[in-house]
């Protein structure tokens, strides 16, 4: 985007190999750079998307996850990963003698996050890479179960982020850190608007 076009806010942004351009009403920065592959007469343009602009906040970068590759399947990691590792233990305690599956346990976390406990559902987390499917999980037992613990989780996230509009939107940012299917380990930072919120609860994050 030409630089007279641009806001005053966005316009430090627009240095040499990067661009801003307006997505959907927001300013995003690009990183711009050319790459001659074999076969090409001419080089091949690659752009990474840096992060959106904030007139107050300035850029707000991209939540930094493990470097995915083109074609990977990239599928929800935050929610379910923030959920199991702040709730785990309340949400096990919770349960009859204590006793849970694993099993149960993300079909609770997966009707949590999409109200549906399907296989199909799961494979839609980075949780169905310890997920086992079998009979006994769709039991009527089972599902009532899990469906007990999603509200279990509710409850949690509700005691966590007593204002409803700052619960609403950890849980919609957190949707939205995904991660390729066929990585092992995972390595990400937050974004700043959602450390902000953790901080206003005094959650640890890191």
């Amino acid at each position: 985007m030409k630089l007279e076009l641009l806001p005053d806010f966005a316009k430090p942004y627009k240095t040499k190999g990067h661009d801003v351009r307006k997505v959907r009403g927001r300013y995003q920065l690009f990183k711009i750079n050319s790459q001659r592959i074999e076969g090409k007469k001419y080089p091949v343009l690659k752009q990474e998307y840096l992060g959106t602009i904030d007139p107050e906040k300035g850029l707000i970068p991209k939540n930094s996850l493990k470097v995915v590759t083109a074609g990977n399947v990239l599928v929800e990691y935050g929610l379910s990963h923030f959920i199991l590792k702040h709730f785990r233990r309340e949400l096990v305690r919770s349960t009859f003698n204590n006793s849970c599956s694993d099993s149960v346990l993300i079909m609770a976390v997966i009707h949590f996050i999409y109200r549906h406990v399907d296989e199909r559902f799961i494979r839609l987390s980075y949780l169905a890479r310890k997920y086992k499917a079998s009979p006994e999980n769709y039991s009527e037992s089972s599902i009532n179960r899990a469906i007990r613990l999603s509200k279990k989780i509710s409850e949690c996230m509700s005691a966590m982020f007593p204002e409803r509009s700052d619960r609403d939107y950890v849980i919609a940012l957190l949707k939205e850190i995904r991660v390729s299917a066929e990585i092992d380990t995972v390595s990400f930072t937050y974004p700043n608007e959602l450390v902000e919120i953790f901080k206003k609860y005094g959650i640890k994050y890191e």
